[in-house]
């Protein structure tokens, strides 16, 4: 594919009418790459996979590229992942990675970039969807971090994520524990990467693996996040990642997490069991084995 000399857009362009419905990406065509994933945004380097929801109407996309210009409000969704060119280009494309535009919005070359994608109607009968794409160019000093995974972790088992990295003080104490702690604790990985910080519990679920039946790699996840640190008992976010199963996420101590986790893989208990063991502040503590 040809390529682009696109000057710097300083502003946003004029709506893009698409001509074919189905999802969006913003990647390098000529990476030979398939961009995909389960959420909202996905990404790895070279691509960022966009759902496009499920209405019928073709979308109207609008995009920017330069400086951070913030994030408007007025919009659905919103939300921002870091997307890594390896090849100092990107292009928008459709389902199919078929260019709808050619220019180039890697303005600045080679490099990390912060996509922010903005969404209305995505899912609304009658109404076209809309979506405004922010392409800012990030940091470029040093060793680059890594992009957000569309699959945050490949292998099975139950998840410790990692979301807050404000207090690195409190996470050390609670390796330390989880390292120090009993034989139950020895299936759960853990997950300490800065691109998940400030993750919503969807977004992680969104990033897990999934084998070719749609079975997530990890049933399971466990988020150390902003309030789990602020506790000395340290109570994660457990959250159910089976999609046929609507248990709502309960708080649990680090201490009951090695039950918890033993007791669901030998389906002696159930998720939505545990979650109703919570005490008044929603968080469960005993422990049993």
């Amino acid at each position: 594919m040809q390529r682009s000399n696109w000057p710097l857009l300083d502003g946003r362009t004029r709506p893009l009418k698409m001509k074919e419905w189905g999802d969006l990406a913003v990647m390098d065509p000529d990476a030979g790459k398939q961009p995909r994933g389960h959420g909202f945004l996905a990404a790895e380097k070279d691509w960022l996979h966009i759902d496009a929801g499920n209405a019928l109407e073709n979308p109207i996309v609008t995009l920017y590229t330069g400086d951070d210009p913030g994030a408007e409000s007025g919009w659905d969704e919103v939300e921002e992942i870091t997307v890594i060119s390896t090849t100092g280009f990107l292009a928008l494309c459709d389902s199919g990675y078929e260019p709808l535009r050619k220019e180039n919005l890697a303005t600045a070359g080679a490099g990390p970039y912060l996509i922010r994608v903005h969404a209305s109607d995505r899912s609304s009968d009658g109404k076209k969807p809309r979506f405004l794409i922010q392409v800012i160019p990030g940091e470029r000093t040093g060793a680059e971090a890594e992009p957000a995974s569309s699959t945050i972790e490949e292998s099975a088992g139950p998840l410790l994520v990692r979301t807050a990295f404000e207090q690195p003080d409190e996470w050390t104490r609670l390796l330390q524990v989880l390292e120090g702690g009993s034989e139950h604790y020895k299936s759960i990985t853990v997950i300490d990467n800065p691109a998940y910080a400030g993750f919503t519990a969807d977004q992680i679920q969104a990033r897990i693996g999934r084998d070719d039946e749609d079975w997530p790699n990890s049933t399971v996840v466990l988020i150390a996040d902003e309030r789990t640190l602020a506790s000395a008992d340290f109570p994660l976010l457990a959250v159910n990642n089976l999609s046929d199963e609507d248990d709502d996420p309960f708080r649990i101590t680090l201490a009951a997490a090695g039950s918890f986790v033993v007791n669901l893989e030998l389906a002696n208990t159930g998720f939505g069991e545990w979650g109703r063991g919570v005490d008044a502040d929603g968080v469960y503590r005993e422990e049993h084995y």
